[in-house]
């Protein structure tokens, strides 16, 4: 299904980063993305299920969790991290820091593949 993707902060991700990247608690936080209930009804997925985020940039699988304020139908969000890296735009014009502002048109499909802890995702997308 075709989604458009939003990214920024949330206070359990910033919360998370600070007890630790390598941690599955930052696994929990940010390698999620927010959908609403009835997208997620279309899509066939429910909390917890795992679905593939495709964009222009490149590909992540991220848990899937029912958003707790209305969200616009086809909209999404994943919060910043190093799994939304893998989708926006890489050009960080110098600053470091990847362009997390949207939205960004993506695709979405439920999958059995399962979420990388950051440590794996760092692996499969910079040394293999």
């Amino acid at each position: 299904m075709k989604f458009m993707l939003n990214t920024g902060r949330t206070i359990w991700q910033g919360e998370a980063i600070e007890a630790g990247k390598n941690l599955e608690l930052y696994k929990n936080a940010a390698a999620v993305c927010y959908m609403n209930a009835g997208d997620m009804l279309k899509l066939g997925v429910r909390d917890g299920d795992t679905i593939e985020v495709t964009s222009e940039y490149g590909n992540v699988v991220v848990s899937v969790i029912t958003t707790k304020e209305e969200a616009p139908a086809g909209m999404i969000f994943i919060p910043m991290g190093p799994w939304a890296n893998r989708i926006v735009l890489p050009d960080t014009e110098s600053t470091a820091m990847p362009s997390y502002k949207g939205p960004i048109a993506v695709d979405v499909e439920k999958t059995d593949k399962k979420v990388l802890i950051m440590t794996e995702l760092m692996r499969q997308a910079y040394l293999e």
